[in-house]
């Protein structure tokens, strides 16, 4: 694989972690009844009709695609670092104690 390409996917994969995540925190500190007046008349409940207000089921749905999202993201992330790369590691040895 090249390197720009593996570079290119192992940004995808931190974007859809970093949108995934957003989701689940938009749904928690703002909440659903605020992102639903956010996003306005822009739900339509049928194939052709009109828009309408959206409520907060159709905020919720979004909650559908964000473990997907973090699953795909963390994946992508984790599979696509530097070939021949070692494992990350926190060295403690030298540090605090007696």
């Amino acid at each position: 694989m090249s390197e720009p390409l593996r570079i290119g996917l192992r940004m995808l994969g931190f974007v859809l972690l970093f949108l995934g995540l957003g989701i689940v925190f938009i749904m928690f500190v703002p909440g659903p009844r605020d992102v639903a007046d956010w996003l306005g008349n822009s739900c339509a409940h049928t194939q052709n009709g009109p828009s309408e207000q959206c409520s907060v089921w159709d905020v919720l749905e979004l909650l559908t695609f964000a473990p997907f999202l973090i699953f795909v993201g963390g994946i992508l992330a984790l599979v696509m670092r530097p070939s021949g790369g070692t494992p990350m590691t926190i060295d403690l040895r030298g540090r605090g104690g007696s």
